[in-house]
């Protein structure tokens, strides 16, 4: 894949637990775009935003899909960010991830693309 841009939203969830959110955009000011609606309507909620940045990056994700995370088998990533960039990958779990500064582990509903095909 191409190099795109991924929002990363990383809320805190009620176990303590990280849960990401990506969305893929062609450009960075299309990232920002929607990273402004999206704090304004995470800022509302019960979740609050633990980190949401926008970043050069190669990993595509599934579309997010609204009201199905309930039913969807969680995945977990490993999920790092310097200034430009940021890597995700997937991990068995957030025990095995052994997460440091600038490396969250989070779960989250979307699959990269690459694995759901």
């Amino acid at each position: 894949m191409k190099l795109g841009f991924l929002m990363i939203i990383l809320t805190l969830v009620e176990n303590g637990q990280l849960s990401a959110a990506f969305v893929n955009t062609a450009t960075l000011e299309e990232c920002e775009q929607r990273a402004a609606v999206v704090r304004g309507i995470l800022a509302k909620g019960e979740y609050p935003i633990e980190q949401m940045v926008c970043r050069a990056a190669e990993v595509e994700f599934e579309p997010f899909a609204h009201g199905m995370e309930q039913f969807a088998e969680k995945q977990t990533y490993l999920v790092s960010f310097d200034d430009r960039t940021a890597t995700v990958e997937a991990v068995a779990s957030c025990e095995a991830a052994k997460a440091k500064a600038g490396r969250f582990c989070a779960t989250s509903t979307q699959k990269i693309v690459a694995e759901s095909e």
